[in-house]
């Protein structure tokens, strides 16, 4: 008999679901089949029928069967298997808090709410580091805010105390089959969930020792771990007493190609050490800051091609005594409006992220412009 938990994702399980995860596993799809309300797979002188759509009546009943027939089959448990399916097309992360703060299964509210915000900034922040790549990100754009509620809280599970977190990385009903030596494109929400199983084995790899902290903060924001990453994970550990974040990351096989594919990794009190000390590393070297500038305009750029469609300015102003020339990009209006400045020679003020990270100063995400 199905445990409470197994039969609760059973219901998550969909016709386009199954007929992948049966795909990948070199079940042969029989076209000709009259009846249409049914797909008919085979494999190795073995033959199922499965229920077309998941809105007929009958199909979550007839579904259990197969399970257990699939079970046996691969050798697995029915609770296994349904992940396998309903991972077909959902990724999925998985936050287990093992401490003495969740022994029944319960969390104190208060760390419960930590741990919430916590994993909606890990999530938000890695958003904007697949959008801009770069340590510290000073301000979240509109975009990453409007790709946040593609992540989805689901339904917990028994036992040690679980924060669940899906993400749907592929459309079920439009999706075209393709070669196996031709690239799948890989969606935001894939590159998201990679880049936080990348952040904490980077976590990982520093208190293993395997890796410094000084050649971490070079370049390991450009696939995983950032400052505002660091600052989500903090949120995780309690004021006190011993804590591990045991992770489990579940890949779509849609995207994989790979049924069941999964990672595993924990993080425990000496992990929180080392994260600090790589948010302090890289706010050291800070090099992003979220600046006013005034000063007058000395070139227009209006640059648009097949290649490129830029408007930007070079603005003169003081900075730490010194006269700067800072590269800015606006919009049509702000780029009409400084035109007119750059005319009429009047001074400018401008709000966004100042980027100094190169030889050249840049301001990015522009928030605010206005003639003096």
């Amino acid at each position: 008999m199905m445990q409470i938990n197994e039969a609760t994702n059973l219901l998550k399980i969909t016709a386009p679901a199954i007929e992948k995860y049966l795909l990948i596993n070199k079940w042969i799809r029989d076209f000709d089949f009259p009846n249409k309300n049914l797909m008919v797979f085979d494999l190795d002188n073995r033959r199922i029928a499965i229920p077309a759509s998941e809105k007929f009546e009958d199909f979550h009943r007839n579904i259990e069967g197969i399970l257990d027939m699939l079970a046996f089959y691969n050798n697995k448990s029915i609770k296994d298997i349904i992940y396998d399916i309903i991972s077909s097309y959902t990724e999925r992360l998985e936050f287990r808090v093992i401490s003495k703060l969740s022994e029944d299964g319960k969390l104190p509210f208060g760390y419960a709410a930590n741990c919430i915000e916590g994993l909606r900034d890990l999530i938000l922040y890695s958003i904007c580091a697949e959008n801009k790549m770069q340590p510290i990100c000073v301000r979240t754009t509109n975009f990453a805010k409007a790709e946040l509620d593609n992540f989805k809280l689901a339904q917990t599970e028994v036992g040690s105390f679980i924060i669940n977190v899906e993400a749907s990385v592929g459309d079920e009903g439009k999706e075209q089959f393709t070669l196996d030596q031709c690239d799948i494109n890989r969606p935001l929400e894939h590159k998201v969930v990679t880049r936080i199983y990348t952040a904490m084995k980077q976590i990982n790899n520093v208190v293993s020792e395997d890796e410094k902290i000084d050649d971490l903060i070079l370049d390991g924001y450009e696939n995983g771990i950032t400052a505002n990453m660091c600052d989500a994970l903090l949120k995780l550990k309690p004021e006190k007493g011993d804590i591990e974040i045991q992770t489990t990351i579940r890949y779509a096989s849609s995207i994989t190609r790979i049924i069941g594919d999964k990672k595993i990794i924990s993080i425990k009190n000496k992990h929180f050490y080392v994260i600090e000390e790589i948010a302090k590393k890289y706010r050291e070297n800070e090099k992003y800051s979220d600046t006013v500038l005034t000063g007058l305009i000395n070139m227009l750029k209006n640059c648009n091609n097949d290649e490129q469609n830029e408007k930007s300015i070079a603005l003169v102003t003081q900075i730490d005594g010194n006269l700067r020339s800072i590269k800015i990009t606006l919009d049509d209006n702000d780029y009409k409006n400084a035109c007119d400045a750059h005319r009429d020679e009047r001074q400018v003020r401008v709000r966004g992220i100042l980027d100094m990270s190169k030889r050249k100063w840049e301001m990015q995400q522009v928030d605010n412009f206005e003639v003096i």
